[in-house]
């Protein structure tokens, strides 16, 4: 198993360029709520926002 350093940011820093996508143009999600943080990570580059 590969062990990866998660790329976070804030959606108020990084906000999306078309809402509900990924600026890798996938809108496949994995979302999480975390310490009462919405995380969203892009199921195709990883990228993780938090919303």
């Amino acid at each position: 198993m590969e062990n990866q350093e998660e790329h976070i940011v804030l959606y108020k820093d990084e906000p999306d360029e078309h809402a509900g996508r990924c600026e890798c143009g996938n809108n496949v999600f994995k979302s999480r709520v975390l310490d009462g943080k919405f995380y969203r990570k892009c199921q195709e580059c990883g990228k993780t926002k938090i919303v």
